[in-house]
């Protein structure tokens, strides 16, 4: 999907712009064509055509900009309103025929001031050739009457048509940003979706090759040395391979798919500190609440935490503790040796936790203190 969704539905909304400027312009030159072959007298037709020709002028300065902007009220829209009145109105005296250009100016007021603004402004609009041909027929005052109320059903008519075309265009608008939201929340949804059946097909995976074989090795050398008596490299083997056992066991936990399984937060938290090598305390205040989305977050980080702990902080027992507050905190605490603090962001498991967090709204720290602490603060709404 390219671009922003919002920024590509107005894009579809404004690309019909140009096509209403190519109207105005052919409507323009068609009205001067029109002025040109007229039979008044020369100079009420020159003046004709050089007021239309400034009137093209003012839209290509003004009115063109301030049909495209968003802000209410449009910039320069005063400005162009008086153009249109001092410049219009004075043609269709001059020369009746210009009146021919309200089929582009008609459209174009009611998109730029909308149905009220509009409507008076193209009352005035039509006072000029309306008052100039009911003066040149010699209505009666019933038939002006008649005449001026037609006129203004007319100009109704355009309104409802005119008003119904952009709210139609806005729901256009508003139904494409949805569609564009839509379609990206479902590829990401996609995206996390194989992220994670890969994640289970290599903890599967290495769950039944390395771990099995290391598992093996380690009955193999049990055996070896039950049958051949205390052996200083038969000991070292056997740790070795019970250490790397455990490190395999710990890369498949953190593979594995959060441990929810339909259950509570609390609960797939409670199992993790009971499975874990080390004592491992849990405790929990506030009333717990689903958490949808935050709670595979605030999962991924525990499982991220204990792993390295388990690698790397020599700790005696850890600490995981959960406040159900508003924002939700998360800290997973050990008294292990700690590290120095310019290390912190070295570790592909700590880059990846503040990523995973970030990613929810929240905030991620470490501290190192007489141990290791790490917090995750992700706010309620996110």
């Amino acid at each position: 999907m390219a671009g922003d969704p919002v920024a590509r539905a107005e894009n579809v909304w404004r690309r019909s712009y140009p096509l209403w400027d190519a109207y105005f312009a052919m409507v323009l030159a068609g009205t001067v064509a029109a002025t040109a072959a007229d039979e008044v007298p020369p100079g009420r037709r020159t003046a004709a055509i050089g007021l239309l020709l400034l009137l093209g002028a003012a839209y290509v300065a003004i009115g063109r900009k301030a049909l495209r902007s968003p802000d209410v009220p449009r910039p320069g829209c005063k400005v162009y309103a008086a153009a249109l009145i001092c410049m219009f109105v004075p043609a269709t005296l001059l020369a009746p025929v210009t009146a021919t250009a309200l089929a582009a100016l008609a459209p174009q007021v009611y998109m730029m001031y909308g149905p009220g603004r509009g409507f008076a402004l193209l009352l005035v609009l039509l006072s000029g050739p309306v008052g100039r041909g009911l003066a040149e027929s010699g209505a009666s005052t019933a038939m002006t009457v008649v005449i001026v109320a037609a006129g203004i059903a007319c100009s109704v008519l355009l309104v409802v048509f005119i008003g119904r075309m952009g709210r139609q265009n806005h729901e256009r608008m508003r139904l494409i940003e949805e569609l564009d939201r839509t379609r990206g929340e479902l590829a990401e949804v996609s995206r996390e979706a194989g992220v994670l059946a890969e994640r289970e097909r290599l903890a599967r995976d290495i769950h039944d090759t390395i771990a099995q074989g290391f598992t093996s090795i380690t009955m193999l050398l049990q055996a070896a040395e039950a049958e051949l008596g205390p052996n200083r490299h038969l000991e070292l083997a056997l740790r070795s391979a019970r250490e790397n056992l455990a490190e395999t066991r710990g890369l498949v936990a953190a593979l594995a798919p959060p441990a929810l399984d339909g259950s509570s937060l609390v609960e797939a938290l409670r199992r993790m500190a009971r499975d874990f090598d080390l004592p491992a305390d849990l405790a929990v205040e506030g009333e717990p609440r689903p958490l949808d989305a935050v709670e595979i977050v605030l999962l991924r980080v525990t499982q991220e935490a204990l792993t390295n702990v388990r690698k790397h902080a020599g700790a005696s027992k850890v600490r995981v503790s959960l406040d159900y507050g508003d924002p939700v905190r998360l800290t997973v605490a050990d008294d292990g040796r700690g590290f120095a603090p310019d290390g912190v962001e070295r570790g592909f498991g700590l880059r990846g936790m503040r990523s995973r967090v970030e990613q929810a709204g929240g905030t991620f720290t470490v501290t190192v203190t007489g141990g290791t602490a790490v917090e995750a603060v992700i706010p309620c709404s996110a």
